[in-house]
C-alpha cells in the first residue's frame, strides 16, 4: 500500500497537468487580436506575423463574415502623419491575412480612435483584428 501510495503522489502532478493541457488544446479560438508594432514601424516582427496568422487560422474555421483591422499610431504629433502610419500598419496585417489565406473581400479596416485612459505609448503603436463569425 506505502509503494502504491508514493507512486499516486509522484505521478499526480503529471496527470494533473496533462489534463490541464488537454484543456488548454481544446479552448475555442478567440474573436480578438492585438499585433504592436515598434515605434515609427510598418513591418511585422516574427511574434505580430505569427498572431495575424493564428488571427487568419481563427477567422477561416470560423468562417468568418467580417475580420475588423483597426491601426493605430498614437495621439501625439502630426495628426496627417499619425493617421498615415495607423493606415499603414492596419493595411500591412491585412495584407498579411490574405497571404494566409483569408479571403479580402471579408477585410474590413476601420479607423481606431483611442480612449483617455489609454496612455501607454506601446499601446497606441497597434492594430486589432476582430473576427466577426459567421452564420
Amino acid at each position: 500500500m506505502a509503494r502504491f501510495l508514493s507512486f499516486v503522489r509522484i505521478a499526480a502532478p503529471v496527470f494533473v497537468l496533462s489534463a490541464a493541457l488537454a484543456g488548454c488544446a481544446e479552448q475555442p479560438s478567440r474573436d480578438s487580436y492585438v499585433v504592436f508594432f515598434d515605434r515609427e514601424s510598418v513591418t511585422l516582427s516574427p511574434v505580430a506575423q505569427a498572431v495575424v496568422t493564428k488571427a487568419a487560422t481563427a477567422a477561416r474555421a470560423e468562417h468568418a463574415s467580417v475580420v475588423r483591422v483597426s491601426g493605430s499610431a498614437g495621439t501625439n504629433g502630426d495628426a496627417a502623419v499619425l493617421k498615415e502610419l495607423a493606415t499603414s500598419r492596419a493595411q500591412t496585417v491585412a495584407t498579411q491575412l490574405s497571404n494566409d489565406g483569408l479571403n479580402g473581400a471579408r477585410i474590413e479596416m476601420t479607423p481606431y480612435v483611442p480612449s483617455e485612459l489609454e496612455d501607454s505609448h506601446v499601446a497606441l503603436r497597434r492594430v486589432s483584428i476582430t473576427i466577426v463569425p459567421g452564420h
